[in-house]
C-alpha cells in the first residue's frame, strides 16, 4: 500500500475511474509504521487487570459481608455476656440482702414467717405474707380502706363478686377494711387483726329495682328500707347471690357472715321463696349471725374465713374474751344467771326448747324483740346453768 501513495498523489489529478480507485485504497491504508489493534482488545485488557473483574468484586463484597456478620455477632455476644453478669451480680446483692435480714431479725424460722400466715385471734393477732385487694370490674374498694388480708380471703372476695355480677349483671361488690398489711389493732375494729376478717356493704337498688353503685356503706331498718337514702332498698336478690357464692365457694372456708337479725331473715326468707335447697339453707342460717357485744351491722356483712389448714398450730379461730371492765360489773349479775350458751346461738342448730322456724332461723328461747334483736330468757339463778366459758363463741364485738 506504501507503493501506491505515490502514484496515486499522480493520478488524482487526473479524471477517471483509476483515480477513484487509487483515491480509495490510499484511505483505507492504515498509516505506515502504526501498529494494527484489533477491535475489542481495549476492554479484554482492562477486565484482565487485577480487582477489576466481575468475579472479583463479588469475592470482595462476600468478604466484605462476612466480617460484617462476624462483628454483629461478635457484638451480640458480648451484650449477652454483660447481660448473664449483670443477672448474677443482682442475684448475689438479693442473697446478700436475705442473709442480712435473717441475721438481723433472728433465725431462719423468722425469716419463713414473710409467707401467708394468720397467727393469734382475730381480736388479738398479727399477719404476714398479705395480699392487697384491689378494685376490678365487679368490685370496688371503698376509698381509703385497708384491703390487706389472707390470700384466700382476697381470692373468695374476688370470685364470689365475679359469681354475683354474673348472675345479676350490673353489679360492683363494695368493699370496706380487711386488715393492715402486718395485722395487728386497727382503728374503728375489734378484730380485723390476722387477715381473715372482711366489711363488705350490701347492694342496694332503687325504688325501680334498678342497681345504685355505692361509694360507702349504707344502713337499712327491719324492713329493708335505706336509712338516710330516701328510695334505696335492701337488694334481697343480690345480697343473696353474695351470701350463696361464698358458702359453696369450696375454697372459701367462710366461718361467719355477720348481720343483723332482722336482715338475715329477709334473706333467708327470699332463699326459701326462691326454692333454694333446705341444706343450703341450713348452712346460711348457721354462717348468718348477729353475735352479742358487738356493733350493729345493718351496713354491712362482717365476712370471716376459717384458719387454713396449714396454719392450724399459729392461728386461733375464736376471738379471745376481753378483759373485764367496770362498764361490764354491771352485767355480770345477769351473766351469772343466763343460760349457757350452746350450738344453736353459734351454728344455728336446732335446740330442744323449740323446734326451727320454716325458714331455717335460729330457734331462741324467747322470741324476738321489735327490733329484731335476740332476747334470752334469765330463768331463776337456782336452776340455770352455769355461764359459757370464754371463747365459746365469738365474744369480742367484731366490726
Amino acid at each position: 500500500m506504501p507503493l501506491l501513495r505515490p502514484l496515486s498523489r499522480r493520478f488524482l489529478a487526473s479524471p477517471g475511474p483509476v483515480a477513484a480507485l487509487l483515491l480509495a485504497l490510499s484511505l483505507a491504508a492504515p498509516a505506515q509504521g502504526a501498529p494494527s489493534t484489533p477491535t475489542g482488545a481495549q476492554p479484554a485488557a482492562a477486565e484482565r487487570q487485577p480487582g477489576k473483574s466481575p468475579q472479583n468484586r463479588r469475592r470482595a463484597a462476600r468478604r466484605s459481608s462476612a466480617d460484617g456478620e462476624g462483628e454483629a455477632r461478635a457484638a451480640r455476644s458480648s451484650r449477652s455476656k454483660e447481660k448473664a453478669q449483670e443477672r448474677a451480680s443482682k442475684k448475689r446483692a438479693a442473697k446478700r440482702d436475705d442473709t442480712s435480714r435473717a441475721e438481723r431479725d433472728g433465725t431462719a424460722a423468722d425469716a419463713d414467717e414473710r409467707k401467708p400466715l394468720s397467727k393469734g385471734a382475730p381480736n388479738r393477732g398479727r399477719l404476714t405474707g398479705a395480699v392487697r385487694l384491689r378494685s376490678s370490674r365487679h368490685l370496688k374498694a371503698r376509698e381509703g380502706a385497708r384491703t390487706w388480708g389472707l390470700p384466700v380471703l382476697v381470692k373468695t372476695l374476688r370470685r364470689a363478686a365475679f359469681q354475683v355480677a354474673k348472675k345479676h349483671g350490673d353489679s360492683a361488690l363494695l368493699v370496706g377494711d380487711l386488715s393492715a398489711r402486718t395485722g395487728g389493732a386497727l382503728d374503728g375494729h375489734n378484730s380485723h387483726q390476722t387477715g381473715r376478717d372482711a366489711d363488705v356493704g350490701f347492694y342496694v337498688v332503687n325504688s325501680k329495682g334498678k342497681t345504685l353503685r355505692m361509694d360507702r356503706f349504707v344502713a337499712f331498718d327491719d324492713e329493708g328500707n335505706a336509712i338516710g337514702l330516701p328510695g334505696a332498698r335492701f337488694d334481697d336478690a343480690r345480697n343473696w347471690a353474695l351470701v350463696q357464692a361464698l358458702l359453696e365457694d369450696r375454697q372459701a372456708g367462710v366461718k361467719y357472715l355477720f348481720v343483723t337479725d332482722a336482715l338475715r331473715a329477709r334473706l333467708l326468707a327470699h332463699a326459701a321463696k326462691k326454692r333454694v335447697p333446705a341444706d343450703l339453707r341450713a348452712r346460711a342460717a348457721a354462717a348468718m349471725m348477729s353475735p352479742r357485744d358487738a356493733d350493729l351491722h345493718n351496713d354491712h356483712f362482717h365476712i370471716r374465713v376459717m384458719c387454713p389448714p396449714s396454719m392450724r398450730g399459729a392461728c386461733i379461730e375464736e376471738s379471745l374474751a376481753r378483759p373485764a371492765c367496770a362498764t361490764d360489773e354491771a352485767k355480770q349479775a345477769l351473766d351469772s344467771a343466763a343460760p349457757a350458751a350452746t350450738d344453736a346461738d353459734i351454728y344455728g342448730v336446732p335446740s330442744t326448747a323449740a323446734p326451727a322456724v320454716a325458714d331455717g332461723a335460729r330457734a331462741t328461747a324467747a322470741p324476738a324483740s321489735a327490733d329484731g334483736a335476740r332476747a334470752t330468757a334469765a330463768p331463776a339463778a337456782a336452776t340455770a346453768p352455769p355461764a359459757a366459758a370464754s371463747g365459746a363463741r365469738p365474744t369480742a364485738a367484731p366490726r
